[in-house]
């Protein structure tokens, strides 16, 4: 085979590799208008742990834009304000560990400075028996944050 048709070949099968990824992670449905106005409704609703799983689970794909600093201002009122139910939290990420990363990445800079110095303070000074791993990861997103 020529030099030129085995990177033809490559590129095709890297080509075939990226869409076969992409399926895996595409959202299962797509934020339609109704799925947005849901989404939002329920982004007032979100006022602990199990109502966060369940925004995860039905509306993960909406969760962009103005329901995502909403989802973000809620995140971070759970972790700022009722800190004594991370073990919740915990729970529902053994449950579901692709609550995780949802739950780290809306602790961000749209923020209030005092909510991720509260988030900070909490995660290094009271972190519950077996969150170590989570507690270190929402210090450092919180201090990322800040900057």
């Amino acid at each position: 085979m020529s030099i030129r048709k085995s990177m033809l070949l490559c590129g095709l099968l890297l080509v075939a590799g990226c869409v076969q990824a992409g399926a895996r992670h595409a959202p299962a449905q797509a934020c339609s208008p109704a799925r947005a106005e849901a989404a939002d409704a329920m982004v007032d609703k979100l006022d602990d742990w199990a109502a966060v799983g369940r925004f995860f689970k039905a509306y993960r794909q909406s969760d962009d834009g103005y329901i995502a600093e909403g989802s973000s201002d809620a995140i971070a009122q759970l972790l700022a304000r009722q800190w004594e139910t991370l073990p919740k939290l915990q729970a529902l990420i053994r449950q579901e560990p692709a609550l995780r990363p949802f739950v780290l990445r809306h602790v961000n800079s749209t923020l209030d400075t005092d909510e991720l110095d509260r988030i900070e303070r909490n995660a290094s000074e009271s972190c519950p028996s077996g969150g170590a791993s989570l507690c270190a990861d929402l210090r450092q997103a919180a201090e990322q944050a800040s900057k």
